[in-house]
């Protein structure tokens, strides 16, 4: 009819996509040719560095690409060493470039292990590193994601290397756990920070209590609540506390098979009839791990 728009059937528009992805391939395929082609051990081209960068900035996971953006530094870095003048004021403005680029990747994948080696790399190679504006970055993509596993393990290799207070890093984390006790990388992170001693450990376990009660079908928080719950510094009278935590925390959430767990990472070896109360109850809550809960029964029986 006149005057109507033509809507593509879906035949047309799986037509048109493919034929726009063939058109993205073959650039790519064209870009990574023109780089690979130009690569040498003591020189390289300014034109084939500036297409590496593009193929970057939409797929930072391409490896090859960063290493040998990698061996283009290293030459830098052997031209500045050659030239007591300016060659170091040179490099500092190259690789002021290059972590620029890093930044410039992050947005189309936060997440790129790539990314995240390559501008530690470059840091290390800079004669004059900004270490604490790195912590500024951290800070920028964990507000956006504080479960990037990739910015957490930036920022521990950040702490090694500047010294930064453990007080300091302990509030950093406890201010991400209290937004979102939902956190694997934030725990684990916590759990990298020191050793749990009689000093502190009941800090933790009043931490982590407070999580598993704030959501106890979250399994984040149990599982740091194990890791707290293996320091042998935990008295049992405060275990004893938590067992009955738990058992009221039952009452509420009797399906939930987190507390039910906790309830047997606390319970005395000798206490093997309410052990094999649990493991039942959790053969029925957790199906997919039948054959290990049942391995626990046999085990209890065995003991009885």
């Amino acid at each position: 009819m006149h005057g109507r728009l033509k809507v593509r059937t879906t035949e047309e528009q799986k037509a048109i996509k493919l034929k726009e992805q063939q058109k993205k391939l073959d650039a790519y395929k064209h870009a990574m040719e023109r780089v690979l082609s130009t690569r040498k051990k003591d020189s390289y081209d300014p034109k084939s560095l500036q297409i590496s960068s593009g193929i970057l900035q939409a797929n930072p996971d391409v490896y090859t690409i960063w290493n040998y953006r990698k061996e283009v530094i290293l030459m830098k870095v052997k031209e500045s060493n050659d030239d007591e003048l300016e060659g170091e004021e040179k490099l500092i403005d190259f690789l002021e470039d290059e972590i620029k680029l890093t930044e410039q990747c992050l947005p189309s994948n936060p997440k790129s292990y790539g990314t995240w080696h390559h501008r530690y790399w470059v840091l290390l190679h800079h004669p004059k590193p900004n270490w604490n504006n790195e912590f500024s970055l951290c800070t920028k993509y964990l507000s956006k994601d504080d479960r990037n596993f990739h910015c957490w393990d930036y920022r521990r290799l950040l702490v090694n290397k500047i010294g930064i207070t453990l007080d300091h890093e302990l509030r950093f984390s406890t201010e991400r756990l209290n937004n979102n006790f939902s956190n694997y990388s934030s725990w684990h992170y916590r759990s990298t920070l020191r050793k749990l001693d009689s000093d502190c450990v009941n800090h933790e376990l009043e931490l982590v209590k407070s999580a598993v009660f704030t959501d106890p079908i979250d399994s984040s928080a149990w599982f740091y609540l194990r890791w707290v719950l293996s320091n042998p510094t935990i008295k049992k009278d405060t275990k004893l506390e938590l067992l009955e935590a738990f058992e009221q925390l039952e009452e509420l959430e009797p399906d939930c098979k987190w507390v039910i767990l906790g309830k047997c990472w606390l319970l005395e070896q000798g206490d093997l009839k309410t052990r094999l109360e649990t493991y039942k109850k959790l053969v029925v809550l957790d199906p997919l791990r039948k054959g290990m809960y049942m391995d626990f029964i046999r085990q209890a029986q065995k003991e009885i």
